[in-house]
């Protein structure tokens, strides 16, 4: 009953979104198992061009707050739905949906040694912040410099 009322707590665009959410993260598992990392990559980056139809956000929020929206809303449907998305799968959505809409954002993986054994780690980052971890997070691994062209994606 309670995640019922969530549900219907939640706006609109985002009861959508997290619909969307559960058929995009799975696509993107499937594309970085059959494709690899770099060409999922660039298939996402072709596609995060902003639509021609406006893509509804709370026109109130300021693009961090609907950054921080969105982060949310991956997590819920990584967490919540029938597909439990890794680190990556989340970061990759969360990063395709700010670019969709032209909010400031930069994918991140990292690494780190703990008891002899190499970890890796993803997140996307807003303004030096980042959205779907703690800020600890860029203290705990060691960020890859983004050599990927277009990396950062910027307002227009």
């Amino acid at each position: 009953m309670r995640r019922l009322e969530q549900w219907r707590s939640l706006a609109p665009w985002e009861r959508r979104l997290l619909l969307r959410l559960a058929v995009l993260l799975p696509l993107i598992g499937a594309a970085l198992r059959l494709l690899g990392y770099n060409r999922s990559r660039t298939l996402l980056e072709r596609l995060s061009q902003p639509s021609e139809r406006p893509i509804p956000v709370d026109p109130t929020a300021a693009a961090a707050e609907t950054a921080q929206r969105l982060a949310r809303l991956v997590s819920i449907a990584a967490n919540h739905g029938p597909y439990r998305a890794t680190c990556l799968r989340q970061s990759l959505a969360l990063w395709w949906l700010l670019s969709r809409r032209c909010i400031a954002a930069e994918l991140r993986i990292g690494v780190r040694k703990e008891q002899g054994e190499l970890q890796a780690h993803a997140w996307v980052e807003h303004g030096g912040q980042a959205l779907n971890d703690t800020q600890g997070v860029t203290t705990g691994y060691a960020a890859f410099e983004p050599s990927f062209p277009g990396a950062t994606v910027t307002q227009p």
